[in-house]
């Protein structure tokens, strides 16, 4: 078996349903985030979203020739080696696949926040607004170095094909849901955070404070920072200032410098001018959500 097939039926499934189903889930988002936003805006929308776009041209193929292909491929040819989930009854084996492949999703952001991976994702966190289109700015890079810890290790663990593809779906619905800038109401919210990030979760994780971008790594589910203890929630979304210290000016950051940031050194986590952005004290402990 090929360990890229481009067009299995597998991945044209993903291409015939769970494409289409993404797209109407993110314009349904876009109407939601502009009825109702949760932070103000701070930079004009058009030269953002074009921005974004642009990084997400090469981005998203890239994800779509190489990452998906990669889970199919990958598991197709190792899980069924690896008997251990295979002696699961059905319904068993596909919550721990799902639990599994949600972990792994976990540990792969806390990883992004490490040295070497952070001169990727930074491209990502660089944004000073966060909104749907927040979701897309990936640097294609990191679609390429997620390979060996999202599509070859659920592999080597015995997670099938169908599971790992059809997880990815909910995966980028939940990654286009929880950068949404839309204000759900604040007590939905506070019993939806319970069990998923939501809005208010990550976007407190997009704050230039350390601490709190140092937070809320989960993906779909909350309960690994729960576990973990990096879940924070006592962060007001009106004293969030997104973005990444060290990058304080969107014209400095056009894409053909995005696109080369990975290649940039490292910068301290402090503005141009050496001050570094922090908070005094927050209101309630720090699991709990506040407006």
């Amino acid at each position: 078996m090929a360990l890229l097939p481009l067009f299995s039926p597998l991945l044209r499934r993903f291409d015939r349903w769970a494409g289409p189903a993404l797209a109407v889930a993110a314009l349904g988002l876009l109407l939601l985030e502009t009825r109702r936003p949760l932070r103000r805006r701070t930079h004009p929308r058009p030269e953002r979203w074009l921005r974004n776009v642009a990084l997400a041209a090469p981005s998203l193929p890239a994800m779509r020739l190489t990452l998906l292909p990669a889970m199919v491929g990958l598991a197709q040819n190792w899980a069924p080696r690896r008997p251990v989930l295979a002696h699961l009854p059905a319904p068993l084996r596909l919550a721990a696949e799902v639990l599994l492949l949600d972990y792994l999703g976990y540990t792969w952001h806390r990883l992004l926040h490490a040295p070497v991976l952070w001169r990727l994702h930074r491209v990502h966190h660089s944004d000073l607004d966060m909104d749907l289109t927040t979701a897309w700015r990936f640097h294609f890079g990191e679609m390429l170095a997620s390979i060996p810890w999202r599509a070859a290790l659920p592999a080597l663990l015995g997670v099938r094909p169908a599971t790992a593809l059809g997880f990815e779906a909910v995966f980028e619905a939940c990654t286009a849901f929880h950068h949404s800038n839309w204000r759900l109401p604040f007590d939905v919210e506070r019993q939806l955070v319970r069990l998923m990030v939501t809005p208010r979760t990550h976007g407190i994780h997009h704050s230039q404070v350390q601490r709190e971008t140092d937070s809320n790594f989960g993906v779909v589910l909350t309960l690994w920072d729960r576990l973990h203890r990096t879940l924070r929630l006592n962060v007001p979304q009106q004293a969030i200032t997104i973005g990444v210290p060290a990058y304080p000016e969107a014209a400095e950051l056009p894409v053909t410098r995005l696109l080369a940031l990975p290649l940039e050194p490292l910068q301290p986590w402090a503005r141009p001018n050496g001050s570094v952005p922090g908070r005094g004290a927050l209101p309630g402990p720090l699991h709990e959500l506040v407006p």
